[in-house]
C-alpha cells in the first residue's frame, strides 16, 4: 500500500527522537526474528502463490504450527474482507465502513456470508434472524465467532444494551447504534489517522487493539484518505515481541520502536544480506519492504515463535495436512 493523500507522516510519535535514537537489540532474538520473517514469507509464496503441496518449510516450528502472515492482507479473513466488502460495488462508502466494523466484531467470513454484507440503510433484522436460524438448524455445533481478535468487549456491551439473546444479531444492533451516533460524520471530519482511531476508540465496547485493527481495515478502501503506513498502535502481543527484540529502547515508546525498525530495517538486517526486493517479490516494487502494520503484526508472531522454540508455550493451531485445513 502506498501513502494516501491525507497521511500525516510519523503520526502521533516523535519523529526527531526516532531519527536520532540508538536503541540496542537482542542479537539472539534478532536472529529468530529474521528466520521467522524469511520462512513465513516463503510459506506464503509456496502455499498461496505457487499453490505447492505442504510442507512449505523445513523450520520445525513453522511447519507444525500456523502463524499469521508477514503481511496482514495475505491472511484468509482479511483477503475475504477486501474482496467482499472493501471492493464490493453494491455497497456505498458508509455501508462499507459499517460492514468492516461488523466483520471485525465477528471476524469469521463463513458467519458473515450467512446474512451479509448488510445495507444498514434498510436493515431487516427479522430476515437476518431467519437466515441465522435456518443455518443453525443444519449446523448445531457451528461456532459463529473467531477467537483471533478481542471481541469480548463488544459482546459484553451488546448484551448489556440488548439483552443476552443472540450474539450475532446483537453485534448487528451494536453497529447500527454506531451509525445512529453519526460515526460517518466523525470519520469524514478526521484530519489525521489518530483522530479516526480515537473516534473508533470512543465507540461502546471497542478497545485499543480492535480500534487499530478496524482502522487498518479502513485503509483497504480506495476512498479512505489514510494508509496503514504512518500510524500504528502496538497491541499486547506486539509489545511482548518488542520486549524480546529490544534490550534498550533508548526512551522510545513501543510505537516509536516500530517506526525505528521500519526506518532502519536495512541496517538492522545487514548481517543477513537483507534483500527486501527479493524476499517480497510478489508485491509491487514500491511495497517491497516491512511497513508499520507488518512490523506490528510480526512482533506478535515473534513472541509466539520464540516461546515455542524455548518450549515456554506453543501456538494454538496446528496444520492438518491430512485434512488439508490450511
Amino acid at each position: 500500500m502506498q501513502n494516501k493523500p491525507l497521511d500525516v507522516n510519523y503520526c502521533a510519535v516523535n519523529k526527531e527522537k526516532i531519527l536520532s535514537s540508538k536503541p540496542k537489540l537482542n542479537e539472539e532474538n534478532l536472529n529468530y526474528f529474521y528466520n521467522w520473517l524469511i520462512e513465513r514469507y516463503k510459506i506464503h509464496i509456496e502455499k498461496d502463490i505457487k499453490k505447492s503441496p505442504p510442507p512449505w518449510t523445513k523450520d520445525p516450528i513453522l511447519s507444525k504450527y500456523r502463524f499469521t502472515n508477514v503481511r496482514r492482507e495475505h491472511d484468509k479473513e482479511t483477503k475475504w474482507l477486501i474482496k467482499s466488502i472493501c471492493e464490493n460495488p453494491s455497497l456505498n462508502y458508509e455501508n462499507k465502513i459499517l460492514n468492516i466494523i461488523l466483520f471485525r466484531l465477528i471476524n469469521k467470513s463463513k458467519t458473515f456470508e450467512i446474512f451479509g454484507p448488510i445495507n444498514f440503510n434498510n436493515l431487516d433484522l427479522d430476515e437476518i434472524k431467519e437466515k441465522l436460524s435456518t443455518f443453525s438448524k443444519g449446523n448445531p455445533k457451528y461456532i459463529y465467532f473467531s477467537n483471533a481478535f478481542y471481541t469480548s468487549g463488544p459482546k459484553s456491551t451488546a448484551n448489556k444494551l440488548f439483552g443476552k439473546k443472540n450474539n450475532v444479531t446483537n453485534m448487528i444492533k451494536l453497529v447500527s447504534r454506531y451509525k445512529e451516533l453519526q460515526l460517518m460524520d466523525k470519520i469524514r471530519e478526521s484530519k489525521t489517522q489518530k483522530e479516526v482511531y480515537e473516534t473508533l476508540l470512543k465507540l461502546e465496547g471497542i478497545g485499543s487493539f480492535l480500534a487499530y485493527q478496524i482502522f487498518v481495515d479502513f485503509t483497504y478502501l480506495s476512498d479512505f484518505p489514510f494508509s496503514e503506513n504512518e500510524f500504528v498502535i502496538a497491541g499486547p502481543g506486539c509489545k511482548n515481541g518488542l520486549n524480546l527484540l529490544f534490550t534498550d529502547f533508548s526512551e522510545l515508546s513501543y510505537e516509536e520502536a516500530l517506526f525505528w525498525l521500519r526506518d532502519n530495517q536495512n541496517k538492522v538486517f545487514r548481517k543477513f544480506n537483507y534483500n527486501p526486493k527479493e524476499i517480497f517479490n510478489d508485491l509491487p516494487n514500491e511495497e517491497r519492504h516491512l511497513n508499520l502494520m507488518s512490523l506490528e503484526n510480526c512482533m506478535c508472531e515473534l513472541s509466539k515463535y520464540i516461546r515455542a522454540i524455548k518450549e515456554l508455550g506453543r501456538p494454538r493451531i496446528k496444520y492438518d495436512y491430512n485434512q488439508r485445513k490450511i
